[in-house]
């Protein structure tokens, strides 16, 4: 009972877990980080190298009051994985709570067993052969989402909202092929595209109410009346897909359901991210795009191509930036006391800045990618520990068809262009960053 109340305590005490800490500290053997008191979320939406400066000055573990709650920061990959190894059952991964929806929750939030299994069944459900079979779809995806979007330019007038929708569209009908099988330009497809902007309509949205329950079921539905068949019998249209595989080895539960369902809506909004971000680096180099357009994929298939030293390099400059666990025990990492209730973020964006290992960091050159394979512990943009996202094989190369269908297809001109800007969930280009897409005439 008494840890329930406190509990409670601590949700409803503004600055509670910093005088927790402060309390905590008195009774330690061990100090509370260096750094100041300061609202770090204030100064580094001003100034996004501001976590780097404070690294440099107190150390790579180093404490702050963001939003005025206790945060410590820890910046460098190697020591980020062995935190996160060291301390897993005391740190929990900061997620939606979705259990209401489904039983257990995401998968990114389950722990032990629970973790083991489904990661396991997701894990054999992902099929590289499957990425063939889909490839025509993929393409034929991002080709229509930009032509539609070229087509419509007298009417948006290359507005930062209608590329965004452009993006969102295409990011969400890649992801529905690939997890569900629904082919492009079919019933399927377009029911399952409606399902997801009810769902989301202006985005991921964290705190579920009543219309994410109404939409959620109606997916969850759909798929199960349409998709999944007899237990062990997918249609054929859903074979290769992640859903097909599960159906196949006779894995479907609602948790595993609800976890698919979800995946393609928290991805959707990661995935249009990161196209905008590989629009803005193509926009400002046309020569790149210009090698990625002569590129011939399959003379690139026995090494690493541009087009994916490209993707790569935009996840290391922008797309990959933190990961957030909460406190749950009081832990001593590194002679320093991290209490119960704080919040800690392994900083990857400032990890993927070192010199040492990225000479001139702050420079976007995807051939460090060509010349050399960088270690786990100097380039991890899809996570350290054993919550690392099973699925970033499927953001690169989707990004790889969006990028080509770019390059082959149209010559960008940028416009709105700025300073990076602090989103709801990423960093992204400047708010009113858009592009004109000028088709290219057939064979050039």
């Amino acid at each position: 009972m008494w840890h329930r109340i406190k509990a409670g305590i601590a949700r409803r005490i503004p600055h509670f877990s910093v005088a927790y800490a402060r309390t905590r500290e008195i009774f330690s053997r061990s100090k509370l980080p260096p750094g100041n008191s300061v609202r770090l979320n204030e100064l580094e939406n001003k100034d996004r190298r501001v976590i780097l400066r404070q690294a440099a000055q107190f150390g790579p573990i180093f404490k702050a009051t963001p939003w005025g709650e206790f945060w410590v920061y820890v910046v460098g990959l190697p020591l980020g994985r062995r935190l996160l190894r060291e301390h897993a059952a005391s740190l929990r991964p900061v997620t939606a709570k979705l259990d209401l929806l489904f039983p257990k929750g995401l998968l990114r939030q389950m722990q032990g067993e629970d973790h083991r299994k489904y990661r396991k069944a997701l894990v054999r459900a992902i099929r590289a052969d499957d990425y063939a079979a889909n490839q025509s779809q993929l393409e034929a995806i991002a080709a229509r989402g930009l032509a539609d979007y070229a087509a419509d330019q007298a009417t948006h007038h290359n507005s930062a909202e209608a590329y965004i929708a452009a993006l969102n569209a295409i990011a969400s009908g890649m992801l529905i092929q690939v997890f569900f099988g629904a082919s492009f330009g079919t019933e399927a497809f377009e029911r399952l595209m409606q399902g997801y902007r009810k769902l989301g309509p202006g985005g991921f949205v964290w705190h579920i109410g009543q219309a994410q329950t109404d939409a959620f079921a109606e997916i969850r539905d759909f798929l199960l009346a349409h998709f999944t068949g007899q237990a062990g019998q997918p249609p054929p249209s859903a074979a290769p897909s992640i859903l097909g595989r599960v159906v196949s080895e006779g894995l479907l539960d609602a948790t595993l359901l609800g976890n698919l369902i979800y995946m393609v809506e928290m991805g959707r909004f990661d995935t249009y991210s990161l196209f905008r971000w590989l629009t803005k680096y193509a926009a400002d180099h046309p020569d790149l795009l210009a090698r990625i357009r002569a590129e011939d994929p399959a003379a690139t298939r026995k090494e690493r191509s541009l087009t994916e030293a490209f993707v790569l390099e935009t996840l290391r400059t922008d797309q990959s930036e933190r990961l957030i666990r909460r406190v749950l025990h009081d832990i001593v990492f590194e002679g320093h006391l991290i209490p119960k209730h704080a919040h800690v973020r392994v900083c990857m964006w400032e990890a993927h800045k070192s010199e040492a290992a990225f000479p001139e960091p702050f420079r976007f050159d995807p051939e460090r990618f060509l010349g050399s394979e960088p270690t786990s512990n100097e380039y991890s943009p899809f996570g350290l520990d054993h919550h690392q996202c099973p699925l970033g094989d499927v953001a690169i190369q989707t990004s790889m068809i969006f990028l080509r269908a770019l390059a082959r297809g149209y010559t960008l001109t940028p416009s709105g262009d700025g300073l990076p800007v602090r989103g709801a969930f990423h960093w992204e280009p400047a708010s009113e960053f858009a592009v004109t897409l000028q088709p290219r005439p057939p064979g050039t």
